[in-house]
């Protein structure tokens, strides 16, 4: 059966499929497989100079252990403050998941620059923390909060935060409702129902937060670059360095193959354990009677956690009334302050002073009127705009057919093909960025507003692909029967029932593509070449000089046209909602 629901040829699928394997192909598996060639030559041929120079330098294995162990910290916080906001989004319905949803996507759609520099306002040495801090007594001097793990770690969870929620959700969503029911049913108090029954349905949805937030933790460098000292460098930071100022492409390459081996490793582990098709919202695969005895473990642990919860509840009981208000408050208190320091941006950028301090001076209109007539703005607002919507449809014209492969079609290596189609999101984006600048450096391509939009849709097409299909998952497939029983050709089908009944999932994978090429700033760092600039790389180009108010005033322009496009897809929806039932 074919995505219309009518017979099809069995190679539909693959044919569906192949424009998206070929254009991965070329932008993302041979540019890194170049790459990690490259760390294999010498000076005189084949050499593993560069390995032992990551030996035997203990700096690197340092930068690399210091890597994972922020990266872990910020995974784990992340995963655990996602987990109640998406119960409470897998539990309401209306209004309050409406409100919630938007508290999840406005920090999803925000820049990471901005959300970095916000919290330069808050933990500054004259920042809000510190303010506070003294008007309370609580210290007599201000404390060093910035350029410490503490200010890297927070700043990685902020950014990570959306990330976990989203990554969670569906499988949560997925779950059977009826089970912590049936288990107080049958005697099970509320803290063995949530140890034994709801958390163990919930680990798959909690360790594909994990680990996506760990490996994209793992490639950034705008977090710790602006928030941390040289103590917390990070391993792409190291990479971007040999690149751009020590043209050490061997070590470069060397540190990208460290680090993409003990990504692949995970992912591996991973798969074996839950499997991979839970990173697009599948359930987890059951392993059989494999790993029985971690399990067990695993089974013992719970029974021991439910037990100790009920122990503290009969202690401090709870009303029955006030049970389940509980993880919508506290999901509303992490959302609160995953939007508050983006927030703060706003008086900052009014201030009369010409640096970033808490609470800002006086009151002004002067960092707008630089921004709005400088013409290095203009040009790199421009460029990104145009950049991402070439981005979005090349994306969206490739990936849009291989969600119809994966949702409607029988594909021969599903989980395989599914894995390959998520590789942009899997590895880390520093390694990607690094071989697609590898290969057009060879080909004289650095420096291509075209070449950056092909390199920028190859990192926006999962989204398009997961977004998509999940539509064509609710698609009453009926609809494209009845029109083929009415004589209606397949082309006719698709334009006239398929894609208008599925457009809001295809505008939405739009809107995902281009944001995700808006606000890059890795890829554009060395696509760019130095010879133009996007807007994110204007933003980092001065935030390395110094984060002054006309940042700020940048970003909060920029979290407006958050809340416009936000306001705008709402509306659009809730229209063509209306019009569907009219």
């Amino acid at each position: 059966m074919s995505a219309t629901g009518v017979s099809s040829p069995r190679w539909t699928g693959v044919a569906l499929l192949s424009p998206a394997m070929v254009f991965l192909l070329a932008t993302v598996f041979v540019p890194v497989a170049l790459l990690m060639f490259a760390s294999l030559n010498g000076p005189s041929g084949f050499s593993y100079s560069s390995f032992a120079r990551l030996v035997n330098a203990p700096v690197y294995s340092q930068v690399i252990g210091h890597s994972a162990f922020l990266s872990a910290a910020a995974a784990s916080i992340s995963v655990l403050a996602a987990f109640p906001v998406a119960v409470a989004l897998a539990r309401t319905s209306g209004g309050w998941r409406q409100l919630l949803m938007i508290g999840v996507l406005l920090p999803f759609w925000t820049s990471f620059l901005v959300r970095t520099i916000a919290w330069i306002v808050v933990l500054g040495r004259n920042g809000l923390a510190n303010s506070v801090l003294l008007s309370l007594g609580v210290t007599s001097q201000p404390l060093e909060l910035l350029y410490t793990n503490l200010s890297v770690i927070v700043g990685l969870v902020h950014v990570l935060l959306p990330l976990a929620i989203l990554t969670m959700l569906p499988v949560i969503e997925s779950m059977d409702r009826r089970l912590v029911p049936a288990a107080a049913t049958l005697g099970a108090r509320p803290g063995v129902s949530f140890f034994v029954v709801y958390l163990p349905l919930c680990a798959a949805g909690c360790t594909a937060a994990w680990l996506t937030t760990f490996v994209s933790a793992l490639g950034f460098f705008i977090t710790p670059a602006l928030l941390g000292s040289p103590r917390q460098t990070m391993i792409a930071q190291i990479i971007i360095q040999q690149v751009q100022e020590m043209m050490d492409w061997g070590l470069a390459a060397s540190l990208s193959l460290v680090t993409l081996a003990a990504t692949l490793v995970i992912y591996w582990l991973y798969d074996k354990l839950v499997g991979l098709s839970s990173l697009a919202g599948e359930a987890a695969k059951s392993q059989g009677g494999k790993l029985s005895r971690i399990r067990d473990l695993k089974d013992s642990l719970c029974w021991r956690l439910g037990s100790a919860t009920d122990a503290m509840l009969k202690l401090f009981p709870v009303r029955g009334q006030d049970e389940g208000k509980g993880v919508p408050l506290t999901a509303l208190l992490i959302l609160f302050l995953a939007i508050a320091p983006v927030l703060l941006l706003i008086p900052e950028s009014f201030t009369t002073s010409s640096f970033i301090d808490w609470p800002p001076k006086g009151f002004t209109t002067k960092w707008y009127e630089d921004v709005f007539n400088s013409p290095v703005w203009a040009a790199a607002t421009w460029r990104s705009l145009g950049v991402g919507i070439m981005a979005a449809l090349i994306a969206s014209l490739i990936g849009i057919p291989a969600a119809f492969a994966f949702a409607h079609q029988r594909v021969p290596a599903r989980s395989l093909l599914l894995g390959l189609v998520l590789a942009p999101v899997i590895l880390p984006r520093i390694i990607i960025a690094l071989g697609l600048f590898y290969v057009l450096s060879r080909m004289n391509l650095v420096g291509s507003s075209f070449a950056l939009a092909v390199g920028h849709a190859a990192l926006a097409l999962p989204y398009v692909v997961i977004t998509v299909t999940a539509t064509l998952k609710s698609y009453d497939r009926r609809l494209d029967a009845v029109a083929s029983i009415l004589g209606a050709r397949t082309g006719t089908r698709l334009a006239r029932v398929t894609l208008p009944i599925i457009m809001p999932g295809i505008a939405s994978a739009l809107i995902f593509a281009f944001a995700t090429s808006f606000d890059d700033l890795t890829l554009s760092l060395f696509v760019s070449g130095g010879l133009f600039t996007t807007l994110p790389k204007q933003m980092w180009d001065d935030a390395l000089l110094k984060v002054s108010p006309s940042l700020a005033a940048v970003s909060v322009l920029l979290f407006a046209g958050v809340l416009l496009v936000m306001a705008i897809v709402y509306f659009t929806r809730a229209a063509l909602a209306r019009r569907r039932f009219v």
